[in-house]
């Protein structure tokens, strides 16, 4: 356990709150130190960083004014564990009387506990003769151990900070590395010392930091079988390191034996509390007792590549699981099992056993006209329903507001599913899909010759047919003003009068209506009926875009996947990067995007696999032809339209070339300036 002190360093610097910036230009001069820390009356209020006194200089000359400080500072226990927290830039450590004994910031918090780790490890593999070096995203060497230190002939003080890819001969490009990709048992040399080892990218919170080498000496490979397992070990050792906090990995051997498990414990899924109650059993002892179908191991086993598979618990627990195996001279040695937690929220979805994937689909029609299930794993989204089921026990009128593509039908007929209407009819209607000349019959119907070409027998309404039921009313902002005003004295009399006749006919409707627009600015621009929108404004409920809820990308996109495979009678899988590229997208067009995009990838893309560059073709590839769109979606305070536009960019652009420090160059601000921005986007 790594504990605040362990990482601490001492304070030299303070100053009071009243000096001035020349005074603080002068100390950091001197000094020679990074931080400043400001008291007040002897008490420690805030810090001062080069950074933020140049910027304080960029914006006045007078050098006499004081200076500014930040405060987002947390005062922890010196002996207390090591854990992260938001909103706070800076540790101070006090002891047990409350004094100041030290202080780091979260960066410098994180490298010093990523290195501690590596030490760790290095411990580990000194006695088994393995060389470990690590570079930074520049490939410059910033650690080396012992051990490699006597294979390679060459002292640590030599080779720290230059450029490792200028001194390693090898046939393998090391750029692969820094875009995420493991390169196993490869043979290269420095110095004339022939070795062999792997390449791994060193993640810490995601991101690419930089790649650790470990290898051996090939001269003494005959002697070292037994460190040679260990080194095919380490990929496993260190993603459980480095393990993302929303997924589990699973590594069983050749029988079946769970060895090791690592990030985050699916308990609900497993249905024990730790996972050494897992650990040494075999995976069949679970699938068998039927804790969980199918057996993802079994899977792969039998089928000798990589596979995927939804895999489900009792007790309606659902994970995303992706299979991979690792041979060893053509025989089976281990799998490694990703999983994900992808169990609905909503109790009213059905759930498929085994390999299924719901109920049959016959065409594309089939998916959008039948009732749309509701899926979704979002805190946002469960509180909506929650207070949709409450409202759906009542026959208030609902406005649904929300982006064009987030879903809101769904949530209509999910209002109309849970009220004492369900058995009776749910009509929809788009206001903005028919003409207005029609409009007036399809709502209100018409009597027999009440018009040329009217049905010899007239015809109901809409309102006739939903009639004790439900009538949505899609795209309401769309509605012409002359039916604004029918539509209005149907909603106050609770009766309609179809067009040619003269009896009017009493109706039991519940309105439900939905709106990408802003009624209230159409009402303000004379294009909306102030009385018939505070008719409508009853019970409004606002639908999150999808940006707003990434929690839910993952189990819609498996959710339309399985739906395509089955139309299609094609199977495909998501690689866990691809996963990684959707989520990152800021999805413009909501829900019915993600759908259109995922048919898109199964329909165009070869191979049995969708991976992280199939996913970036389509849609970033795409976002380039449109001119490189960066989009607000509403009128906005012009400081907030560009805060939203530089999360956008940063979004985009730490999708794109992965870290901190290649994104700083290409929007030419610092790697330090990223990093604060990409903290308050998490």
């Amino acid at each position: 356990m790594i504990i605040w002190k362990d990482i601490l360093q001492p304070i030299s610097v303070f100053v009071d709150i009243h000096s001035s910036i020349g005074d603080v230009i002068h100390h950091f001069s001197v000094q020679n130190v990074d931080i400043i820390f400001v008291k007040d009356k002897g008490a420690l209020i805030g810090y001062c960083t080069m950074e933020l006194l140049l910027n304080q200089i960029a914006q006045t000359s007078d050098l006499t004014q004081r200076i500014s400080y930040k405060n987002d500072i947390l005062k922890v226990p010196q002996f207390s564990p090591v854990e992260f927290y938001h909103n706070v830039s800076l540790i101070i450590g006090v002891d047990a009387n409350e004094e100041i004994i030290g202080y780091t910031t979260i960066d410098q918090a994180r490298h010093n506990i990523s290195e501690l780790r590596l030490k760790d490890i290095n411990l580990l593999l000194h006695g088994a003769g393995v060389g470990i070096v690590r570079t930074n995203i520049d490939y410059q060497i910033e650690f080396i151990n012992e051990t490699a230190e006597n294979i390679l002939g060459i002292p640590s003080s030599f080779l720290l900070f230059r450029n490792y890819k200028t001194l390693l001969t090898s046939d393998k490009n090391l750029d692969k590395v820094m875009d995420g990709e493991t390169l196993v048992s490869i043979n290269s040399s420095i110095n004339f010392k022939q070795i062999s080892g792997n390449f791994y990218p060193l993640k810490v919170d995601g991101n690419i930091t930089g790649l650790v080498h470990v290898f051996f000496s090939r001269e003494v490979f005959e002697e070292a079988v037994q460190e040679l397992d260990f080194v095919r070990n380490l990929n496993s050792d260190l993603q459980a390191v480095y393990a993302s906090s929303q997924e589990q990995i699973l590594v069983i051997d050749d029988s079946g034996k769970i060895i090791r498990v690592a990030g985050m414990f699916l308990r609900d899924f497993w249905k024990v509390d730790k996972p050494e109650k897992i650990i040494g059993k075999n995976i069949d002892e679970f699938s068998k007792r039927n804790i969980f179908q199918p057996n993802v191991f079994e899977l792969c086993q039998k089928q000798r590549k990589k596979v995927t598979a939804i895999q489900d618990s009792v007790g309606n627990c659902r994970i995303w699981s992706v299979a991979t195996p690792v041979y060893h001279e053509g025989r089976l040695e281990k799998v490694v099992v990703l999983s994900r937690d992808i169990t609905p929220e909503s109790t009213s979805l059905p759930i498929q056993s085994g390999e299924g994937t719901g109920q049959s689909l016959h065409n594309r029609n089939e998916i959008n006209n039948k009732e749309k299930r509701l899926v979704y794993r979002s805190k946002k989204i469960e509180q909506l329903v929650t207070e949709i089921k409450r409202v759906a026990q009542f026959n208030s009128t609902v406005l649904l507001e929300g982006e064009s593509g987030v879903g809101k039908e769904v949530f209509a007929q999910k209002i109309h599913t849970a009220s004492p209407r369900s058995k009776q009819p749910f009509v929809r209607i788009n206001c903005g899909a028919i003409p207005e000349n029609l409009i007036e019959s399809e709502l209100f119907g018409y009597e027999k010759g009440s018009f040329t070409g009217a049905d010899k027998n007239g015809k109901a309404g809409l309102f006739e047919i939903a009639n004790n039921g439900t009538l949505f009313l899609d795209e309401i902002g769309e509605l012409p003003l002359n039916m604004q005003v029918k539509l209005l004295r149907v909603l106050q009399e609770r009766e309609v009068t179809r067009i040619g006749g003269i009896r009017p006919i009493s109706i039991n409707v519940r309105i439900i209506t939905a709106t990408n627009k802003d009624l209230q600015e159409m009402v303000n621009q004379g294009e909306f009926r102030e009385d018939l929108y505070y008719r409508l404004y009853v019970i409004p409920f606002r639908i999150p875009s999808l940006r707003e809820r990434k929690e839910d990308i993952l189990p819609l996109s498996i959710y339309f996947l399985e739906q395509f495979n089955q139309m299609y009678d094609i199977k495909k899988s998501f690689t866990p990067e691809a996963i990684e590229v959707l989520e990152t997208y800021a999805w413009p067009g909501n829900v019915r995007e993600l759908q259109n995009i995922v048919e898109r990838l199964i329909l165009l893309t070869e191979g049995e696999w969708i991976q992280r560059e199939h996913a970036l073709k389509y849609l970033y590839g795409e976002v380039q032809k449109k001119k490189k769109q960066l989009f607000v979606l509403e009128l906005m305070p012009l400081k907030e339209a560009v805060e939203e536009l530089e999360t956008q960019l940063i979004e985009r652009g730490m999708q794109k070339y992965r870290t901190a420090d290649k994104l700083s160059k290409v929007l030419g601000v610092s790697p330090a300036t990223i990093s604060r921005r990409i903290k308050k986007l998490k």
